[in-house]
């Protein structure tokens, strides 16, 4: 899963748009997507780029399994990670608009059977807090090295193995339905001291999302899965899955771990699968033609138009947080946000692991870009960005004309 780390060093990329730009020059999107991979070893790479109407381009290369010559397509679907974070969060503002809910609801006022269970520092945490990792809760990330060979990719050092592996084996162990699961750890987090007293600081936390889903089931009465469906995916024509792409369909990309001896597919019916608990942080496959009707639907909030959620509601979600440095990095909603040649812009990054997916929204230039790759690498990571960079200068505004 998206760690803090990474968050981290997704942060010090992205200053560096607002100090110098990206230094790479490609004559293409192509181009671009291509060399990227070559140098990487990555076996595919889909990039698009995009206005608030409609798709300006995409473009492929590779393939979806790495020693085969079955070729990418922009249609296919590829594990997105933590970009389901903002997935999830634009799902409950659904809710909120609709008054099923609030962003103030609490804990206790969702889960009150559980108030002698609950530590007492987590009593105040609302959705707010869990949305935008302000609750204190445990990250619980980085376990696909847990099942690599070779986990040359892990980017946070060793010392936490033994944690990381109590933590899998405790996700592993639940039982039910992932409704239930979901539940059961929202229970069991939650009755242990948090990571950092909530509402005090920014933690990263993937279980943080979990939490969230479990809230608004027990509102609801429906799954997380069926209510990303009919409130999110069907509005928006969006096809996607909870799984890893070729679960069900040999013939979708692959995920891949990187080993010394190059990439090394991981078979998507083995035994490391993203845990349901986790899920609404980072539990969603979808094609980047399908993701760009996402991105658009946030791209026209900015931009002021209502759609499936009012513009508001929309700017609301990219807001930085009351007392935030207006200069500062940021994180809102699964979004992080920074100034950008003096305009807001919010990002996107995710991999569990096997594959890695970017997205930049700029509303000033009336843009946003995209890419996956199916492998997740800290290099697939930096070329992803270096893209998403090189996408951010490349594209004028409309009224500037076309690249």
């Amino acid at each position: 899963m998206y760690s803090a780390s990474r968050f981290r060093r997704l942060v010090l990329l992205l200053v560096v748009i607002g100090v110098g730009g990206c230094n790479r020059s490609a004559p293409s999107l192509q181009a671009l997507v291509t060399s990227t991979a070559k140098e990487h070893d990555l076996p595919g790479m889909v990039a698009l780029a995009t206005r608030s109407d409609g798709t300006i381009e995409t473009t492929v290369f590779g393939s979806r399994h790495a020693g085969h010559s079955d070729p990418v397509a922009a249609t296919d679907q590829f594990h997105i990670g933590s970009n389901t974070k903002a997935m999830t969060a634009t799902l409950i503002a659904k809710l909120v608009e609709d008054a099923k809910l609030s962003w103030e609801t609490k804990l206790l006022d969702v889960f009150p059977e559980w108030s002698d269970e609950i530590h007492p520092d987590y009593r105040p945490v609302t959705l707010w807090d869990l949305l935008n990792c302000r609750a204190g809760v445990p990250a619980y990330a980085n376990f696909s090295y847990l099942f690599s060979d070779d986990p040359i990719h892990r980017d946070d050092g060793s010392d936490h193995v033994e944690l990381d592996k109590a933590q899998w084996r405790e996700m592993t162990s639940l039982s039910g339905t992932p409704q239930d699961q979901r539940r059961q750890f929202a229970r069991l987090v939650l009755s242990q001291p948090p990571a950092a007293r909530p509402r005090t600081q920014f933690l990263y936390s993937n279980a943080s999302y979990g939490i969230a889903g479990a809230m608004v089931e027990k509102i609801t009465g429906e799954s997380w899965e069926a209510m990303m469906r009919t409130r999110l995916f069907e509005p928006l024509g969006i096809q996607a899955t909870f799984d890893w792409p070729a679960a069900d369909d040999p013939h979708q990309p692959w995920g891949h771990f990187q080993s010394k001896s190059g990439p090394q597919p991981h078979d998507p019916n083995d035994s490391y699968h993203l845990p349901a608990c986790l899920a609404p942080g980072g539990g969603v496959s979808m094609s980047i033609e399908d993701y760009a009707k996402f991105l658009r639907l946030h791209l026209q909030g900015m931009r002021g138009q209502d759609g499936l959620l009012r513009a508001k509601t929309i700017q609301y979600l990219h807001a930085k947080p009351e007392g935030a440095d207006e200069n500062s990095i940021g994180f809102a909603f699964g979004w992080g946000l920074v100034a950008f040649e003096g305009s807001s812009s919010s990002w996107c990054e995710g991999s569990a692991g096997t594959f890695y997916a970017g997205a930049v929204l700029l509303p000033s230039k009336d843009l946003a870009a995209a890419v996956f790759a199916n492998i997740g690498t800290k290099a697939a990571g930096a070329g992803g960005v270096e893209i998403l960079k090189w996408a951010a200068h490349h594209y004028p505004s409309p009224d500037r004309g076309s690249p």
